[in-house]
């Protein structure tokens, strides 16, 4: 089973306790689909950026739960037909990433090796002068 979370508005015209009973309606929705309901948090009424269904105002909530992913298809079925809620938007949450001990890796081995040094009358040997006479 995956983690998702559904964040859908409901109505504003209803009271708390009709929000309320939406609420418990989403969530036998994700059981009967097989899920489990983890965690609801109710926004509460806020204005929607346009008119939805001739509603202004909505109810936001936040539901997380688990259900498997080739369930999530059924459970959006359901909620498009659901009178209560305006719009909903599913979305997987990322999988928990394990800790796992950071090894830093050696550190790399250093090979100092000599540096041959020419000696000063090998460097100098590039005059002119010297290079022809050895050509010549």
């Amino acid at each position: 089973m995956r983690d998702y979370e559904v964040l859908y508005i409901v109505r504003a015209d209803f009271d708390d306790e009709k929000v309320q009973d939406a609420v418990k309606r989403v969530n036998t929705l994700i059981e009967r689909s097989g899920g489990t309901a983890e965690r609801t948090n109710l926004w509460g009424k806020r204005k929607l950026a346009y008119e939805v269904k001739h509603q202004k105002e909505g109810a936001y909530v936040l539901q997380d739960f688990q259900l498997e992913p080739d369930r999530v298809p059924e459970l959006e079925a359901g909620l498009k037909i659901t009178e209560e809620v305006l719009r909903h938007l599913i979305v997987r949450k990322p999988e928990k990433v394990v800790a796992t001990p950071v090894v830093t890796p050696p550190p790399a081995e250093v090979v100092l090796e000599p540096v041959a040094v020419e000696s000063e009358a090998a460097g100098r040997s590039s005059r002119p002068d010297r290079v022809d006479r050895e050509e010549a």
